[in-house]
């Protein structure tokens, strides 16, 4: 007899590998070079989101240098195709290690602050890397910024060179990149960590009475959070395939707290939902562009104001409801 804890389990890998197959399925049926623009750069603040989302939604700390750990990655990785001809597999690794190293030691003196006063040094944080992009011409080339990125390859065993230089082709490896972080984040947020995340976040005075090393768990979320902002700085450089000082500056922290707020932090889905709203929404405001500002601040704002805990926090507090019913019911 097969229980229906193991039902569960079945249909949802089952429908996990269905919605796996219809998310890389796309290239095959959207032929538009723009649509599949549209939606790498939607996976791209995905992942970014879910950075932020993993430091405010599960630990309750806003942090404001996630760009900072996006450039890092981005520079990290570009520098590592374009100065030293390494294969973009090594600058993805390093892209990920160096903001987390980054990020653990700038985290011992911020996470020892308030709430308040670490956000203000994150930004703090976030210029200083925006001047020294711009400053250390010798590294970053300054504002000239460093052409000629290189489109992903994949050298298997020596075997197959596999190109990801075409959009249909990049789509999978960004939608790939998006599944395996959005899985490791599944898991570690109902581990046993992402327990002590949220207990931080609850009450950390509480947590810490009962034993929980809260500056510890801190640094980890700190500098997972960091890593998985470099992922995205990384692929991002490699699909723009030119970088500058710009990537430090406030347009794209103001996206990513949009979409991770509106959203719906403190859920996995919300940055999902945010990304694909606030990615797609002002491309096709484009056909009103006396109004395009106008409607989006309009449409941000009503969400704000009548979903404060954001679209995901919404519907998972409508499931929670609906449950409970279920629950009384019987």
């Amino acid at each position: 007899m097969v229980s229906s804890l193991q039902v569960k389990r079945i249909g949802g890998l089952m429908l996990y590998c269905i919605i796996v197959a219809g998310i890389l399925i796309v290239p095959f049926l959207i032929q538009s070079p723009y649509i599949l623009h549209i939606l790498i750069l939607a996976g791209i603040y995905l992942i970014l989101a879910q950075s932020l989302n993993l430091m405010l939604g599960y630990v309750g700390f806003l942090s404001l240098a996630q760009t900072a750990f996006f450039g890092i990655g981005a520079y990290t990785s570009a520098i590592l195709a374009v100065t030293y001809r390494q294969p973009f597999w090594i600058g993805l690794i390093l892209a990920i290690i160096l903001p987390s190293l980054i990020a653990a030691v700038v985290g011992i003196p911020f996470l020892r602050l308030s709430r308040h006063s670490f956000v203000i040094s994150t930004l703090g944080f976030l210029l200083i890397c925006w001047l020294v992009a711009r400053n250390w011409v010798e590294v970053t080339r300054g504002p000239l910024g460093i052409p000629g990125i290189p489109s992903p390859t994949l050298n298997l065993f020596d075997l197959v060179e596999v190109s990801f230089s075409s959009r249909a082709s990049y789509y999978i490896l960004m939608m790939t990149s998006v599944l395996i972080i959005t899985l490791f984040l599944i898991k570690l947020v109902n581990s046993r960590i992402g327990r002590a995340f949220i207990a931080i976040r609850e009450d950390e005075a509480l947590a810490q009475s009962v034993g929980i090393n809260t500056l510890k768990y801190k640094l980890i979320a700190f500098s997972i959070s960091a890593g998985i902002a470099g992922v995205a700085g990384s692929l991002f450089a490699h699909y723009i395939t030119f970088l500058d000082p710009t990537i430090f500056e406030f347009y794209n922290l103001e996206h990513v707290l949009v979409i991770t707020l509106v959203g719906g932090s403190g859920t996995i889905g919300g940055p999902i939902l945010g990304s694909v709203i606030f990615t797609i929404l002002p491309e096709v405001l484009r056909v009103a562009k006396e109004y395009r500002l106008i409607v989006y601040g309009i449409i941000l704002l009503s969400t704000v104001l009548l979903m404060p805990e954001g679209v995901g926090g919404r519907f998972k507090t409508y499931m929670h409801k609906r449950r409970l019913k279920g629950v009384y019911a019987k």
